[in-house]
């Protein structure tokens, strides 16, 4: 059986502060959760104040769960300063495929995604020598907070990877790009334990962006795609409510 050697890494601190000041709870929020029979926590932060729009506030800072396959992010970035994938973002496929990301991050090195991940406080755990699956089983866990924190410095080309590698990978997330708006967001599922669910990104409107991350489970034994469909479809329930999407903010 094998022997698994982990790194711990330390929670980072909550990214940014909710004060009773700069946060506010929306009810509808949590009447969108309850129609599409799913539980969990929803933020919006909007840059140019700091104002949070959040449901389940100790939720967000306060608990760590398995990023999923929004972790890819960080493989990407770094697949992206070395060169290991196609700098042309319209050519660049297999976004969703767990497959290639196993054999990139096998690509990239357990020495060298350590030292990332340390680099970019990211959540806390265990990364054990067998990379299959540390991004999904609960030894590497992240909050909201730090899910949103990460987007947030990936927007403004903060993160400690090339501006290139940051921009090309901001094109590459962009889900929606018309007149009134654009949407960017990752998202990763997991059907096996409550159809857990990450979706983390940024809404532009007028060119101010807002941030947001939603974390949600449910019992329900749904098909991972008509899960996938449902939570994005919550997701955009929220924008809307909270005036996006229309290109009018």
């Amino acid at each position: 059986m094998k022997q698994s050697i982990g790194i711990v890494f330390l929670l980072s601190s909550i990214v940014f502060a909710c004060t009773p000041n700069n946060v506010k709870t929306d009810a509808s929020i949590n009447k969108i959760m309850d129609s599409a029979h799913v539980k969990g926590c929803f933020a919006l932060m909007e840059n140019g104040t700091a104002q949070f729009t959040i449901s389940n506030l100790s939720m967000y800072k306060d608990s760590a769960y398995a990023p999923l396959n929004t972790f890819f992010a960080v493989p990407s970035l770094i697949a992206l300063d070395r060169g290991y994938i196609n700098h042309n973002p319209s050519s660049w496929v297999a976004t969703d495929s767990v497959v290639y990301y196993q054999s990139l991050i096998e690509k990239i090195g357990r020495a060298e995604l350590l030292k990332s991940i340390d680099s970019l406080h990211y959540g806390k755990g265990i990364v054990s020598t067998d990379l299959n699956n540390f991004w999904r089983d609960g030894s590497l866990r992240i909050t909201a907070d730090e899910q949103l924190g990460f987007m947030k410095k990936l927007y403004f080309n903060e993160l400690p990877f090339q501006k290139r590698s940051q921009e090309i990978y901001k094109k590459m997330i962009l889900k929606e790009d018309n007149a009134g708006y654009k949407l960017s967001y990752i998202s990763g599922s997991d059907s096996s334990v409550n159809n857990t669910n990450w979706i983390v990104g940024f809404v532009e409107e007028n060119k101010h962006p807002y941030f947001f991350v939603m974390y949600t489970s449910s019992a329900g034994e749904e098909h991972t795609v008509a899960n996938n469909v449902k939570i994005l479809g919550v997701l955009k329930a929220i924008l809307l409510e909270q005036g996006f999407l229309k290109g009018v903010r």
